[in-house]
Order: C-alpha cells, then structure tokens, then sequence
C-alpha cells in the first residue's frame, strides 16, 4: 500500500482566553487517516434569533355587574426552533379565570405559573383568540378590575364596550364610536373602574307589581238549535278576559238542564244551588291573561205550531260582557219575527247561512252590547211559511 504525502496547515482558535496559543507548524498526515479527520469536523454553531417570540396583539372588553370579560386576539411569530419555547401572554391573578382556550396544531394554550402562555417546540406563526374574565374583588356598587400583560407582550389599548345607560365608568375615558371606550396601559396594566347606575339597578331589582286586572268577558256567541219537535240546544261560548283565578257565577234560564262545562277546553266539575252555577276561571296558560268557558244546555221547546210564540232567554252572568252575539237555527218551513226582548236582530256581514254554519234549519241574527248583571231575552214569532204554495 502506498501513502501520499500531504502538507496541512492547522490553525486552531481556543474560546478561552486564559488557554495559550496551539502552535503553528506542519505535519505529513497518510491519506488514509485524513479522510476520517476531515468528516469529523464540526460546523460552526447557528446563531440564535435575537428573541425567542414576536406577538401582536388586540383586546376587546365588555362589563358586566361584577366582572371585566376580555376577548383577546394573539398573532405570535415563534422565532426559535428544536427547544421548548414559552411566550407567556397575561399575567392571571386570583380573581381571573381563562375562558375559551384555541386549539392549535405544534401548539398548546394554557395556564403556567400563573401566566396565560402558549408553549411550542416548533417556528411558525400562530394566530388564536383566548377569553378571560375577570371578577372584581370585593362587594359593593363600586367595581375595579385590572389586565396585566406577560413579559412577552407589548402593552396595548383596551377597546371596552359599555353601556352608559346600565353602568357608569368611575373615571372619564376617550370613546372610540358608539358605545365604546379606548382604555389605555398604565406601567404595563390596563385598570378598569365602573358602578351598576343607581337609577337602573333598582328599577330592575324592584319587582313589578302590576295592578289586578278587572275581570270580564270581551266577547260571547250563543246558537240555539232546535228540531221541529221541539228539542233545542243551547251552546254559549265566553271569551275571558283576567289574570289570576276569579270567582264566576252563571245563573241558567228557567226550564234548562246542564249537559256540560268546559274551561279553557277541559271539563270541569261545577256546583249548581237554584239554577245558579259556580266556578272557579283561570287563564289558558300562567302569565297569559285570556281563556275561554263554553257551557251546553239543552231544552224542550214543545211542538211547533201553525203558528206560535217563542220565549227565548241565555244564562246571566256575574261579569260584564262586552258584546254578545247569537245565532237561532229553527225549523225553516216557519217565517220568524223579532216581537219583543233586549236582542236585536240584525243582517249578519258574514253571510254565513244555515248550510254555512253546518247547522240544519234557517239561520237568524242577534246581538247586544253592554251586558252586565242582565240575561239577554228574545221574543220571537213564528208562522208557516207558505211563500212556495201554491195557494196564496
């Protein structure tokens, strides 16, 4: 095996000052040997970034009784890679808790000694938006709370919404547009002062008592219907108008007999003492101040005649009514006519006739308005319609 011969020049340069000079000189190194030597060399180390972290950052706030709520958005460069990087963002005291943390990837948010810090092994730029609220100490209508940056973030302006019609900001501050307010740092702390309104609070803090509400019936309809024998039935549906439960008294026409009783679509047991009726009304639903009594009644007319006189008559009611309205449906080979009684007969708008109505016989109209402590009556008379005869 043959060498080759080769002439190196080594200059060596040591760290330490106190180390003395490497002499300088040459030496013959086989070929062989070099080749090691010369892939062994180390490269010279990397410069390390300035800094380990640039962030930006944007902070929104908005008040509530007892605590700031701040919404913050980070755009953080990590500069340094291959190591463990921390960039604490806030500074979270007793009175502060995280709210929405991000999740992100190479990346983790969290809480460490007492910093709000993002943590990364990895460069790379991570944008993310955290929640933080914080809850002033203490108790009373005077409220304070503070924001603390970390010691990687530059201070910044604090956009705080407020509305001046519930709070009151204990010291001036600049607005920036509508219902908003510039908070500035001070020595690195944003400091937040604010009241509940006097005015406002105990408004909303008293309860509202609203005055009874008078009970009556803003509208009835009746229908009579009625065979040519005689057998009629009475329907009477009541619209009421009250609050709370209310004490309501119905007292039946004579010669009637109870068939049912419904409140607000359910069956309901009544006392009956002389044809009087009692129960007990309530609204539909709680909060609402409307529901609804339907009572059936039923009575025997007797035997239509030739001709004839009918004594009609609806139950009275201890409420007052504000308007009432009934339909008749009798036989229709008789002619009808109003003689007497506090119903008036009117021309009905609707044009609704017997076939309409899905009720047999022919329809007539009556209405009255203003009822109180009275039972509407009519007096009607009837006679054989022979208008389609062929004697006249």
């Amino acid at each position: 095996m043959w060498t080759v011969p080769l002439i190196v020049g080594l200059l060596l340069t040591m760290a330490d000052a106190s180390a003395t000079a490497t002499p300088s000189g040459t030496a013959t190194v086989p070929l062989e040997e070099l080749i090691p030597l010369y892939a062994q060399r180390q490269s010279p180390p990397a410069t390390p970034p300035p800094t380990e972290a640039l962030v930006k950052s944007q902070l929104k706030g908005r008040l509530t009784a007892d605590a700031l709520v701040v919404e913050g958005h980070f755009d953080v460069e990590v500069l340094a890679d291959g190591r463990w990087t921390q960039v604490r963002l806030l500074q979270l005291d007793a009175d502060s808790f995280p709210g929405t943390l991000p999740t992100l990837e190479d990346a983790t948010v969290g809480v460490v000694d007492g910093h709000l810090c993002l943590l990364t092994r990895k460069a790379g730029r991570y944008a993310f938006d955290v929640g933080v609220s914080i809850r002033s100490p203490g108790a009373g209508p005077e409220r304070r709370a503070q924001v603390r940056f970390g010691p990687h973030v530059a201070p910044v302006p604090l956009t705080l919404e407020a509305d001046t019609s519930v709070f009151t900001l204990t010291e001036p501050l600049p607005a920036s547009g509508g219902e908003a307010y510039a908070v500035y740092p001070q020595q690195g702390t944003l400091r937040v002062g604010w009241r509940a309104a006097v005015a406002q609070a105990a408004q909303a803090q008293k309860q509202q008592v609203r005055p009874p509400l008078e009970p009556r019936i803003t509208e009835a309809t009746a229908s009579w219907v009625s065979t040519l024998e005689g057998r009629a039935t009475l329907r009477v549906s009541y619209a009421l108008s009250l609050d709370r439960e209310q004490p309501l008294e119905l007292a039946l026409p004579e010669g009637h007999r109870l068939e049912r009783v419904t409140l607000n679509a359910i069956p309901v047991p009544v006392t009956s003492g002389d044809g009087t009726l009692t129960l007990k009304a309530a609204p539909a639903r709680l909060g609402e101040t409307t529901g609804t009594l339907e009572v059936v009644l039923s009575r025997e007319l007797g035997v239509f005649h030739l001709s004839g006189r009918l004594s009609l008559a609806l139950p009275r009611v201890s409420w007052p009514v504000a308007e009432l309205r009934a339909r008749a449906h009798f036989p229709a080979v008789f002619n009808y006519r109003r003689e007497g009684g506090s119903l008036e007969q009117y021309e009905s708008s609707e044009g609704t006739d017997a076939a309409a109505a899905g009720l047999p016989g022919k329809a007539l109209h009556f209405r009255q308005f203003l009822v109180a402590a009275s039972a509407p009556t009519l007096e009607l008379g009837y006679s054989v319609d022979i208008s389609g005869s062929y004697f006249r």
